[in-house]
């Protein structure tokens, strides 16, 4: 399975020195893909990679970021083109390889936003097109948009999945798989959840993203997240498997997740132990069917309250942001 290093926690939680090792260990691996945004930590993200991309000029690299409405209060093709040329210039590269739509904005039409990626492209300066947390009617009108005008289709979609957030697999993956469009799944332990570190919806968050993002809190912090944390956690001990370890042996095995159509799973972490367990889990064999079935357990109880794939900017995120 095709792993991309997340580096939302470079800036707060991982410094320059500690970045620069993760990365040489991944890179260590044979995976080449890295995935940050524009937005991630007021730009410290994609300035920490800048500043690494500049010592290791002969590695071969290739660097997704993403353009968030947040920034200018809407999706339109400005806003695309400042971003990417600001990004470009943080990330000291001449091009980016996939340049992702963060979110979509119902209040400006996405065509704008559409024909601006197909301009950077026609110069040179993205590579592919992507799309992350859109809802899956959109994705496939922006496809249509962009081959009946001649622009590049979108390749690539970005998108939350793991063991407690299965909603992609009714709609947004089968669109996927029709279009040629690969997945690449982000919060594959469902923001920490399935880390190991919690047991109870009653307890206080450990620092770390329930703390430092108060999305992740609403998104998971769930009672019926708890239970099915419960069922899961309780199998895998019989069976003598960390649930950090299970949760991406049923990623890369268990889930709609298609090795051949290039799918991948984007891999985070805060410390470089979290990047070895990480690393070694996605390498793992499948599970014993009764873990694999203990997931499908586990998502019949977090279903009623599992947060939607997709998410439509506000105009309120960019008034929080002044």
């Amino acid at each position: 399975m095709k792993l991309i290093m997340g580096t939302m926690t470079f800036g707060p939680q991982v410094d320059l020195e500690n970045a620069r090792i993760m990365i040489s260990r991944f890179l260590q691996t044979g995976h080449d893909e890295l995935d940050t945004a524009y937005i991630y930590n007021e730009g410290d993200s994609e300035n920490i990679l800048g500043t690494i991309f500049s010592k290791m000029a002969d590695q071969p690299v290739n660097i997704a970021t993403k353009v968030h409405p947040r920034v200018t209060g809407k999706l339109d093709g400005q806003t695309v083109k400042i971003q990417c040329e600001e990004s470009l210039r943080r990330l000291c590269r001449d091009t980016i390889d996939i340049l992702y739509l963060h979110f979509p904005d119902q209040n400006t039409p996405v065509e704008n936003a559409l024909e601006m990626c197909s301009t950077l492209y026609e110069q040179g300066k993205i590579k592919e097109v992507g799309l992350s947390n859109f809802p899956a009617w959109l994705v496939v009108d922006v496809w249509h948009v962009c081959k009946k005008n001649g622009w590049p289709t979108p390749s690539v979609y970005q998108g939350r999945y793991n063991g407690l957030t299965r909603n992609v697999e009714t709609e947004l993956l089968p669109a996927l798989h029709k279009m040629g469009m690969r997945f690449y799944a982000y919060n594959p332990l469902a923001g920490g959840l399935l880390s190991g570190r919690y047991a109870s919806f009653d307890d206080s968050p450990a620092p770390g993203r329930f703390t430092f993002r108060k999305t992740y809190s609403a998104r998971y912090w769930k009672r019926s997240f708890f239970d099915a944390l419960k069922v899961l956690s309780t199998r895998c001990k019989d069976s003598d498997i960390p649930l950090t370890e299970a949760a991406f042996r049923w990623l890369v095995h268990h889930s709609m997740l298609d090795t051949a159509r290039g799918d991948g799973i984007i891999v985070g972490a805060s410390r470089m132990d979290q990047l070895e367990q990480n690393l070694s889990a996605a390498q793992k064999e499948a599970l014993p069917e009764s873990i694999a079935e203990a997931f499908n357990d586990a998502w019949e109880e977090a279903r009623p309250e599992s947060p939607e794939y997709f998410t439509f900017f506000s105009k309120k995120q960019h008034a929080l942001r002044k």
